[in-house]
């Protein structure tokens, strides 16, 4: 392990983010509500259910003492205000809006303005295709947390993705500045993990790079890289490289991981846990950091 320049620590609902590797624990971040996740219905979802996931990874979290928050998923405007609501009224936790159609993410923030959310929230994400209305709504918006993700598809690599952040992103500026433009204070940048073959190293090898260069909280979701690997889906263990992957970032000294589904939970934070007090006793003779002890 080693020590970042000047590394940027940020405080999200009371969950900090960020600092020196064994400074403060990785961040864990569920996904719920995803598309067929079997606790969808067909008039919205088994209620039940989600509180049971959304308990499972609380009490997760508690045991290991491995910080989380819930990425809430949807592609409906009604169900995501619901969804959203749901979370909210069961944890205490941070709650990261997600979907693909910035029209839903951008009513997810004015349903969190509406309900006084937006200091729990954090807006997933930044990224190339942002446009002006996107732009518009956060700075209307009180929510001042946001991922940003480093995807440049005309160039994925390593210096592709520096300068994707820093000067040729979206609006002939890097999307850190995009993203400082729309209000956003609390900056999360998500190295944009890719499918194996194509770019899942540089992705994890970026940690490192965007974290010393900036500053800024750096993680990825190793999952995607996992889950599409055609090859590893015929295979008996898809389910145990699935979840051990993401101990990956967490060893390059990811400050947070989006590990995929909620109901991975259990299996995830004992993972994370033990790398995370590898990486202290590593830290320990270096710096006088304390952490997690269990």
């Amino acid at each position: 392990m080693f020590l970042y320049p000047d590394p940027k620590t940020i405080n999200i609902a009371g969950v900090k983010i960020g600092g020196q590797p064994g400074e403060n624990p990785p961040v864990l971040i569920g996904t719920i509500f995803y598309e067929k996740h079997k606790i969808l219905t067909a008039n919205g979802f088994d209620k039940k259910g989600a509180e049971n996931l959304i308990n499972k990874q609380v009490e997760s979290s508690e045991e290991t003492k491995i910080p989380s928050i819930v990425n809430v998923f949807g592609n409906d405007i009604d169900n995501f205000k619901k969804r959203i609501d749901f979370v909210a009224e069961h944890c205490k936790l941070p709650i990261m809006i997600d979907s693909p159609d910035y029209g839903i993410r951008i009513a997810g923030l004015k349903h969190a303005e509406d309900t006084g959310l937006c200091k729990r929230i954090i807006y997933n994400s930044i990224n190339l295709s942002v446009n002006k209305d996107e732009i518009e709504a956060l700075k209307n918006s009180s929510v001042d947390s946001a991922i940003v993700l480093a995807y440049n598809p005309t160039d994925s690599s390593l210096e592709g993705k520096l300068k994707f952040l820093e000067k040729e992103g979206a609006f002939g500026k890097g999307m850190l500045d995009v993203a400082k433009d729309a209000g956003i204070k609390n900056i999360l940048v998500d190295t944009a993990m890719t499918p194996l073959y194509h770019g899942a190293g540089i992705a994890l090898k970026s940690i490192v790079s965007c974290k010393s260069k900036f500053g800024y909280p750096t993680g990825c979701a190793t999952h995607n890289a996992a889950v599409s690997w055609s090859w590893l889906s015929k295979r008996p263990a898809k389910s145990i490289v699935d979840v051990s992957s993401n101990i990956m970032p967490v060893m390059l000294g990811a400050d947070f991981v989006l590990y995929g589904p909620i109901e991975y939970a259990n299996r995830v934070f004992d993972i994370v846990a033990f790398a995370e007090i590898a990486i202290e006793e590593a830290m320990d003779s270096m710096t006088n950091i304390k952490g997690i002890e269990l």
